[in-house]
Order: C-alpha cells, then structure tokens, then sequence
C-alpha cells in the first residue's frame, strides 16, 4: 500500500537518531552534525518551515542548510516531508497557521527551482530496520491515497494526530508533528517526538529530546550534544 511513497532502506544492525519537528531552529542541525559519526543513519521527522515570528527568509535559510546537510552526508541523513513544508510545493485545498505566502512566492521563483524538486523528492514515510518513520504518522484510517486529498486531511502520515480520536496502525513507528513534553512510547511501538516545539512567546512546551534507534528494536531517548 505504501511502496509508492516510502523510502526502504536497508540496513541491518544500525543505529539511528531521529529528530523531531525544526520550524526553522538551525542549531538543532548544527547539533545533529556534531554527532552524525556516532550514527548510520539522521532522520529528520519534517516540519523545517515556520514558526510564530519566522520570516520567510529563516524557512529558506533553513531548507537550504538541510538540503546541503543531506547533500553532504547523502547515504546518512534522510527527511519526511511534512505538512508545513508540503503546502509550499502542493496545491492544497486549505491553508494552515503559520502559512506565509511570501515564503510561497520565494519557493515558486526561478532560482529557488532546485530548492523547490528537493523539497517535493522527499518521501512521505522511510523505513529502516522495519522502523517507519515518518510526519505525523500511520494511521488505520489512511487508506494510502497520495494525491493532496490523501495527505491533506486529519488521518494522514503528515496531518494525523493522537488527540483526534484516530487509532495509529500496529506497527513500530516514529513521528513527531503532535508537540509532547519528552520523546514518549504514547503507544506500543509507536513513539512521538516532537519536543523541540514552542509557545508563541517562545516558551518550550519539550525538553528537547531526541530519539536513539538500535537495529529497530531498541528505542532510548538521549539529548544532543551542546
């Protein structure tokens, strides 16, 4: 059901880090690039653009050190594509808060083009190590449908919440989207880590927690390096 829109990767007894939702806070890669040795692979949970006083100029610069982040380390650093940035490049049927549209109007530019088929290369769920990472997650109630009215909506893999009243598909699993207070197994299997996300007045609502990922199977939370 998900093979057109999953990226598969392949390894056997590795160790990854995943990373919740940025909205344009670059000194989390900054972390995350002094520690890349340590690990096999970096997935980033989605959600580079935006934040509450976040000029369109901090998304750009921000996707534009991602891209180059993955460029340089491109068998190691891996990205989902998220509902904050998907509206920039999809037409979808609906706005969302934090819309900007000047940022829209700077990703459609010419100069932004290879910026722009970046961002929409980035698949919708990876998997590695029978782990799926992916936005907001894997729920039984997405029937699989990729167009925009697939993913646009409350029970996608780059919408779907654990408040709205949805049930997420039985298998292992990490996301963020939702903000939480510490990375948290909110069900079997299934973890969100979205703690990097703020209050409007810039109040941190997590501790900033990060998730550790062994051969699939074990699951720590840990914190990035200063």
């Amino acid at each position: 059901m998900l093979e057109a829109i999953v990226k598969f990767i392949g390894k056997e007894m590795s160790k990854v880090l995943a990373i919740g939702d940025i909205h344009t806070k670059t000194w989390i890669i900054e972390k995350v690039s002094k520690v890349i040795g340590d690990y096999d692979s970096i997935v980033f949970c989605g959600d580079y653009a935006d934040n509450f006083d976040a000029s369109p100029q901090d998304t750009l610069k921000t996707w534009r050190i991602l891209k180059d982040f993955q460029t340089k380390h491109q068998n190691k650093v891996n990205l989902v594509l998220s509902n904050h940035d998907y509206i920039y490049v999809y037409d979808t049927h609906s706005l969302q808060s934090g819309y900007n549209p000047i940022t829209h109007v700077l990703i459609d530019a010419p100069e932004n083009k290879n910026l722009r088929e970046w961002l929409m290369s980035m698949p919708i769920v990876i998997e590695i190590d029978g782990v799926s990472y992916s936005h907001a997650g894997i729920t039984n109630e997405w029937p699989g449908n990729q167009n925009v009215n697939g993913l646009w909506n409350d029970v996608s893999p780059i919408w779907a919440r654990p408040n709205k009243g949805i049930s997420y598909k039985a298998i292992t699993q990490v996301f963020g989207h939702t903000p939480i207070d510490t990375c948290s197994e909110i069900q079997e299997h299934v973890w969100c880590i979205d703690t990097f996300s703020t209050m409007p007045d810039h109040s941190r609502i997590g501790d900033d927690s990060v998730l550790e990922v062994i051969d699939g199977r074990k699951f720590s939370k840990t914190y990035l390096k200063s």
